[in-house]
């Protein structure tokens, strides 16, 4: 087929044609979502969502539109994620802003706000106070603030440039006035102790063997001081599950994403281990793989 990127008449490259294309040229380049990446650079270059794409399929790109989707197509097949091209993913049917100093928000991720939620909808908890460890972009702790309108989200990062994106999508989404950022490592800069109704992270996770067998998308963009939890990958969750006592009240939530079921079983038997906190139950994914390990801070 045709490169269009050797500037061929505008006319001769419909949206339909460079869809077709763009979908093989990501294909030989090893992208696993080849159509629906070459959907989303196509709809953000040419500025139409899935169903304008699709209905004007034989409107003719523009030189500058054909411009533009060659440089996208590269960035992609060089390995480059389609969120950090587009600048933007969507998490719990809301958009966030994301870059290269923030992992890219995932499905996944969202059961663990799922799991905060329901704690709150169980709870009768007036204007209960929210610690979001390991912010990254902000999705949980705006979604949580979002979603709860009652709460204040403390959003900790140990980098700046986290914390920067995390106030733009809390500005975004208009919760900013309920979600403080703080910079330090895991629940360092919060001083008072019993004050917390939840503690939520998603934490760096990742053990010797995962790290090792990362996908060039994610090896080679995404922070890896964000994935990387140690040999084992309980480094970073060791240290959450023994200071989370000192700043949740009694009665309090601590949930924590996973890589998997093992680890889960893992984090239960580190739970099981100390008498503060006392583990309440893994929650699979959409895979049916345990993503989430809750525990509640044991009544005094």
């Amino acid at each position: 087929m045709t490169n269009p990127t050797a500037r061929a008449p505008s006319d001769a490259w419909t949206l339909e044609r460079m869809l077709q294309w763009g979908t093989g040229y990501l294909k030989h380049s090893g992208s696993p979502s080849a159509r629906l990446d070459a959907q989303l650079l196509i709809g953000h270059a040419c500025n139409l969502d899935k169903v304008q794409l699709y209905v004007q399929f034989e409107r003719p790109l523009a030189t500058a539109e054909l411009d533009t989707l060659r440089a996208l197509f590269k960035r992609r097949a060089a390995g480059e994620p389609v969120a950090y091209i587009l600048g933007e993913k969507e998490f719990y049917q809301r958009s966030f802003l994301v870059n290269t100093g923030v992992l890219v928000p995932r499905p996944e991720t969202e059961h663990l706000v799922d799991a905060v939620l329901e704690y709150l909808d169980g709870h009768d908890l007036p204007n209960p106070n929210l610690v979001d460890v390991g912010t990254g972009s902000g999705c949980i702790a705006v979604t949580l603030a979002a979603q709860w309108p009652e709460a204040t989200v403390l959003a900790i990062d140990t980098a700046a440039d986290a914390l920067q994106v995390a106030a733009l999508n809390a500005e975004k989404h208009s919760v900013r006035d309920r979600v403080k950022l703080a910079q330090g490592h895991l629940l360092d800069p919060i001083q008072s102790t019993d004050s917390v109704d939840v503690v939520v992270s998603n934490p760096p996770y990742l053990d010797a063997t995962l790290m090792g067998t990362l996908p060039r998308d994610i090896r080679d963009f995404e922070p890896i001081g964000a994935l990387d939890g140690g040999p084992d990958g309980l480094d970073l969750i060791r240290d959450l599950v023994a200071d989370a006592p000192r700043v949740l009240k009694a009665g309090g939530l601590l949930a924590m994403e996973v890589a998997h079921d093992e680890q889960a079983a893992a984090v239960q038997a580190l739970l099981d281990s100390q008498s503060a906190l006392s583990f309440q139950q893994i929650i699979p994914d959409y895979a049916g793989i345990g993503r989430v390990v809750t525990a509640l801070k044991e009544q005094s």
